[in-house]
């Protein structure tokens, strides 16, 4: 019976130590695989919005690392779908297969919502890479109203939404015209911030619809009397 019992305690430390080696190994590899993210994110920081192809390139190997020591980080997922967006921006490689890489952006993305559905940053790229892909569809506008959700007064949001709205503005149902003019009005609160929507809208060559959209209306008095809208639209 003693032997039995001794027995039975060393299994028990056995035990006891494996899970203790796995949980070390786990958060080892947790820290490896954070430190390889935040040097991605300071190699972007670090290139002031003025990508090389160089710094793009490490920047996508450091976040290819740590998801491959996290391969179920909403984050890391989030961050290399970022990452193929704006290689693909400073790509000027014409044979480029540009919708396979929104394709595998899309699936990034969709990985990374599945397992965090709260960060709205997320849904809204989620929304702007599926309408480089189909238009104004129906599943953006459902992945607009998702990001809307869950991040109902995000600046970022709002942007992501006038930028798909301004992109696709010639074929834009009213729905999504609604939305625009709703987004517009939002984002107009958040004073001088409001300048990134005219850089969006010169990035997608529709700066004088968004001009004019700005010009009538009580919503954009302080707007109109700004000096953003005196540089890009008077």
């Amino acid at each position: 019976m003693n032997n039995t019992n001794k027995l039975f305690k060393q299994v028990q430390i056995v035990v006891l130590v494996l899970i203790t080696l796995a949980i070390c190994f786990s958060s080892f590899q947790s820290m490896r695989a954070n430190a390889w993210y935040f040097n991605a994110v300071n190699t972007l920081k670090g290139s002031a919005n003025n990508y090389s192809q160089q710094n793009l390139q490490s920047a996508q190997d450091a976040i290819n690392l740590s998801s491959s020591l996290e391969p179920t980080h909403p984050h890391y997922l989030q961050l290399m779908a970022h990452v193929q967006m704006l290689k693909l921006a400073a790509d000027t490689d014409k044979t480029t297969d540009v919708l396979a890489i929104y394709q595998k952006v899309e699936q990034l993305l969709l990985q990374s919502v599945a397992l965090r559905q709260s960060w709205p940053e997320t849904w809204i790229a989620l929304a702007q890479v599926v309408s480089y892909q189909e238009g104004p569809s129906e599943r953006v506008y459902e992945y607009i109203q998702q990001a809307k959700k869950v991040g109902p007064y995000k600046f970022d949001v709002q942007l992501g939404i006038i930028q798909i709205a301004l992109m696709n503005w010639q074929q834009l149902p009213p729905k999504y015209k609604a939305l625009y003019v709703n987004e517009l009005k939002l984002a107009a609160k958040h004073g001088h911030k409001f300048s990134r929507a005219f850089d969006i809208a010169k990035q997608v060559d529709t700066l004088p619809i968004l001009c004019l959209s700005l010009k009538f209306g009580a919503h954009f008095e302080r707007v109109r009397t700004s000096w953003m809208f005196k540089k890009h639209c008077n």
